[in-house]
């Protein structure tokens, strides 16, 4: 028997198919099975909703809304009543400190005014007797209002005098009557004080 000859290998296309096999070109997407989908998925969307279905639909997103509206209030009501608290305790002793205010006038009333001749050791206990007393003040957050020099502000100071005079501006508070003090930041007592005014043109 002769040999067969080598038969040269056959070129095939690249669609046609492996004999024997099935097609499977990678990457390629039936569109025929795509477009079967999207039909009934418009189809399902085209169908009218059950009415009580959308109708709990709709109570449960105003509820969820009613939900939220309530935890923001709430949330604002505790940031206010912790707020309230704070400035509930820390101008608890607004009152009193207000009223201890004039026995620190007088006391530096007569330290100002001692007479001459007074024993010194005396001057000077009362001296510290005061140092004291500021010292307590200012541990409950009492402070003094700053007024010589400052610009008149209504808020702080309260004018009961003014001075005629060319060497200030219009507004400088030249003198101090009666101190002033705040509480924290809040004004406990007003600065009495005598403002400068330009003076009047002679004619």
């Amino acid at each position: 028997m002769g040999k067969k000859q080598d038969m040269p290998p056959q070129h095939r296309s690249p669609d046609q198919p492996e004999p024997g096999g099935q097609s499977s070109r990678p990457g390629v997407v039936d569109s025929r099975a795509s477009s079967a989908v999207d039909a009934e998925q418009a189809a399902a969307d085209q169908q009218p909703v059950d009415p009580e279905l959308q109708a709990a639909r709709d109570e449960a997103q105003a509820n969820f809304a009613r939900y939220q509206r309530l935890a923001a209030d709430f949330e604002n009501y505790k940031r206010r009543t912790r707020q309230e608290l704070a400035d509930r305790t820390q101008y608890a002793n607004e009152e009193l400190l207000r009223k201890l205010l004039p026995i620190l006038d007088n006391l530096h009333r007569a330290l100002d005014h001692a007479p001459e001749g007074i024993d010194r050791n005396w001057f000077d206990g009362l001296r510290t007797v005061v140092r004291q007393f500021e010292d307590t003040l200012q541990a409950q957050g009492v402070s003094p209002i700053p007024a010589v020099g400052e610009k008149f502000d209504p808020s702080k100071h309260e004018a009961i005098a003014r001075e005629e005079t060319d060497e200030h501006e219009e507004g400088t508070i030249v003198e101090e009557m009666q101190p002033g003090y705040r509480l924290h930041e809040r004004v406990l007592r007003p600065t009495l004080v005598k403002v400068a005014h330009p003076r009047a043109l002679k004619s």
